[in-house]
């Protein structure tokens, strides 16, 4: 997470969307906030409980769920091995550790800017337009930096996409991401 008391923007990183790419540029314009990197809105009302955040342009991005789930196995995976994986695997993780509620990145994208249905921040962006929702955003919290047209991808992928997936596996998916499938219109 970001956070700019001179700029008043707070960027809200939820995990595996593009965290790096955005916070290698705004780091230079607010206080990056290590051990809080990926706190959800109401988190950060907590740290920063003197501040008025209505005066803030508070924004996250989000990005395809079926896609976010394998980049965070490879993540995972990237020391034990570098070979083919299996999508058996790729399933028994996901239905594991995504039922694992006290970890941050087994929650659904909307843990961080939805409360009670509500969408709590200003802005929603998505790794998929990256380039184009950071221009947005910096031009409405004032600030000029030429940016790299794409974000490097940081994964490499042990596990081909299309096969990653069956249809069980799709349902379960977006019915923990519904609400980021509706926003932006996610398809698998």
């Amino acid at each position: 997470m970001v956070i700019s008391h001179k700029h008043k923007f707070i960027c809200i990183d939820p995990p595996k969307t593009g965290t790096n790419y955005r916070q290698n540029i705004l780091k230079k314009y607010g206080e990056l906030i290590k051990g809080d990197q990926h706190a959800n809105f109401n988190e950060v009302e907590n740290l920063f409980p003197e501040n008025n955040f209505e005066d803030y342009f508070v924004f996250a991005f989000v990005r395809n769920p079926w896609r976010r789930y394998l980049s965070w196995f490879n993540f995972v995976r990237r020391d034990i091995v570098r070979d083919k994986v299996s999508p058996q695997e790729f399933h028994k993780f996901i239905k594991t550790f995504l039922n694992k509620d006290h970890l941050k990145i087994s929650k659904p994208q909307s843990f961080w800017f939805m409360h009670e249905g509500n969408i709590n921040v200003d802005f929603i962006g998505s790794l998929e337009n990256i380039a184009q929702d950071m221009s947005h955003i910096l031009n409405k919290i004032g600030i000029q930096v030429q940016l790299p047209q794409e974000a490097a991808l940081q994964s490499t992928y042990n596990l081909n996409f299309d096969d990653a997936y069956d249809q069980d596996l799709i349902d379960y998916v977006s019915e923990k991401e519904k609400d980021v499938i509706q926003l932006k219109g996610y398809e698998y």
